[in-house]
């Protein structure tokens, strides 16, 4: 599929797994943390599976598993797995800084058409 400004991603998506916590509440209010791994990364979240169920909005904390950082998330979407799991997307509500410790920063740079080298 072509890359059109409707379907570009805000950043690029990396396949890494980096261990990650969890840290929420279940829809019937009950605590939860899950241990997992991202499946992806990007700039503005991740995609991760979780063992608990959440709902598209709610609000979980997630901790970097190597670096202890925390990061508040909202949950973006909710898809069923296999053997009673969820894969979960998750996206930062401040998405500043460099939370995956990636080398190369997985933002898209912005051109700007009128810079210019003389």
């Amino acid at each position: 599929m072509p890359t059109t400004p409707k379907n570009r991603r805000r950043s690029a998506r990396l396949d890494l797994r980096i261990p990650v916590r969890i840290y929420g509440r279940t829809p019937d209010g009950k605590p939860f943390r899950d241990l997992t791994e991202t499946q992806s990364v990007n700039a503005y979240g991740t995609r991760v599976c979780f063992s608990h169920l959440v709902t598209p909005g709610q609000s979980v904390l997630l901790v970097h598993g190597i670096t202890e950082e925390e990061k508040e998330c909202h949950v973006v979407y909710v898809q069923p797995e296999k053997r009673g799991k969820w894969q979960v997307g998750l996206e930062f509500v401040r998405p500043n800084g460099n939370f995956w410790q990636i080398f190369q920063p997985l933002q898209y740079a912005e051109l700007d058409t009128k810079a210019h080298v003389e």
